[in-house]
């Protein structure tokens, strides 16, 4: 029973890291505490995308906790070395997978071949974007990160393995909430 529980363990735990992306890091300013209307930048680094299968990194899709608002993008992730083509932002894409994708930054790929395949580039990718606190009496979730995609998750090539890599979580916190300090009333 304790070797079956073992390696069941041992399956769990290699399966819940990321199987393609690696050296991953990001840097929020203003480190947080955050209150309604601040202006929060984000910058974030992916490492090194491995490319089992011929899978290619094809997206960079931002998740942003209901506090958000005002996402802007200020720099797309380089191509080093990397297919013909472009990162193109974009707040809402379709893939033919049916993967409904966006907001983030997602590769065009502009050669002859394929359109909807990544970039053979394996990085490093940096990039940032700005998101403001929403104006809120309440301490909605101020959830910030970043999911990557290689093309056999969006459709464009069907023989990957990089199909199910963790979300990277930068932030997690709550708008914080000052309530107004007023005098008593006072009734006559």
């Amino acid at each position: 029973m304790k070797k079956l529980l073992f390696i069941l363990c041992l399956f769990f735990s290699l399966t819940a890291n990321s199987q393609c992306v690696s050296n991953q890091s990001a840097t929020i300013v203003p480190v947080g505490p955050y209150v309604p209307g601040q202006v929060v930048t984000v910058n974030y680094t992916l490492g090194n995308f491995t490319q089992l299968n011929v899978n290619w990194i094809i997206a960079f899709e931002i998740n942003l906790g209901p506090g958000w608002t005002n996402l802007i993008p200020i720099t797309a992730p380089g191509n080093p070395a990397g297919s013909t083509g472009f990162w193109l932002w974009d707040v809402q894409n379709t893939y033919p997978s049916g993967l409904n994708f966006g907001p983030g930054w997602r590769f065009v790929n502009s050669s002859v071949f394929n359109p909807d395949w990544g970039t053979s580039s394996t990085g490093p990718f940096t990039m940032s974007f700005q998101v403001t606190v929403g104006q809120t009496c309440t301490p909605d979730n101020l959830l910030v990160s970043i999911n990557v995609y290689g093309d056999c998750l969006t459709g464009g090539w069907n023989n990957g393995a990089c199909c199910s890599d963790p979300a990277y979580q930068i932030y997690n916190g709550n708008v914080q909430v000052v309530s107004p300090i007023t005098s008593n009333i006072n009734h006559y």
